[in-house]
């Protein structure tokens, strides 16, 4: 791919190239110059899970977006038809070393920290169900829109699994959906239908998925009518404390999962959720 970031500008004078894209194995990037808006397409069959792999070509990607000048403002949507993520890879967490468990746990904390802290404007364009970490990507954007079909479902449904959701993917539900909301959610491992998330303030809007791409290119317009730095400042503090707060436990976070990814009573409901999972296919 050519050289991405500032010196790939294109000099004056040269024919206007109005989109790029740079594409990895799981996530299509496309870059129009023109209005500053890139959209990052998951692709990697069959559930968009947040493998290894993904999340550090995800932070790649953003990375390489947020040095572009050219870029204000990335969407976030799949490629794979009925699914935004499935959430975090579970054979990533079953039967792994300890050294491989927090590079992994390591890795979702850096995929976090920089969507939910980025200085671009994040709108998801959710077009398939997004259960847990897949939801926790849809929250740690500015703005969400979902497409109208009950079929699809977002939720934290970790209690489901048998396993915690941890706290600051709790706080980011929390500074959406507000307390009791959450609490509820949470407890219960609760996956709402579309229009359900838009009631509760999960979602922002809901959209024929014919309009989506539509609707958040109008969406992105919208935001990127400010001046940026007045945005990205307003955005800082809101989101300020919730951020340090795992900045600042970052450490402990990972001996925490460690420990109760590793415990064999975790393990084994791990194994037998992907016992079910494979019955289904």
């Amino acid at each position: 791919p050519p050289a991405w970031g500032r010196a790939a500008r294109q000099p004056p004078g040269l024919p206007h190239t109005p989109c790029r894209a740079f594409s990895n194995n799981k996530i299509l990037v496309e870059l129009d110059e023109s209005s500053g808006v890139a959209t990052m397409k998951f692709k990697s069959p069959p559930v968009n899970s947040l493998s290894l792999d993904f999340l550090t070509e995800f932070c790649i990607s953003l990375e390489k977006l947020e040095n572009n000048r050219a870029c204000r403002g990335v969407i976030l949507t799949s490629a794979v038809p009925r699914i935004f993520s499935s959430g975090l890879d579970i054979t990533e967490m079953c039967g792994k070393t300890m050294e491989h468990y927090a590079e992994f746990w390591r890795a979702v904390q850096e995929t976090w920290l920089r969507l939910y802290g980025s200085n671009m404007v994040t709108v998801a364009a959710i077009n398939g169900s997004s259960p847990a970490g897949g939801c926790l990507l849809a929250l740690s954007c500015d703005y969400r829109i979902m497409v109208e079909d009950p079929k699809f479902t977002i939720g934290l449904n970790e209690a489901q699994l048998g396993i915690v959701a941890p706290f600051w993917f709790k706080d980011t539900f929390v500074t959406v959906v507000g307390h009791r909301v959450a609490e509820r959610a949470l407890q219960l491992g609760s996956l709402h239908p579309a229009p359900e998330a838009q009631k509760i303030g999960l979602v922002d809007e809901l959209v024929p998925e014919e309009k989506l791409q539509e609707k958040a290119v109008a969406v992105m317009a919208q935001w990127l009518a400010l001046p940026d730095h007045a945005r990205q400042l307003t955005k800082s503090m809101m989101r300020k404390a919730v951020l340090d707060r795992l900045v600042a436990h970052r450490e402990e976070d990972v001996k925490n999962f460690i420990s109760f990814i590793s415990k064999e009573s975790i393990q084994k409901s791990l194994r037998m959720y992907m016992e079910m999972l494979k019955k289904k296919k």
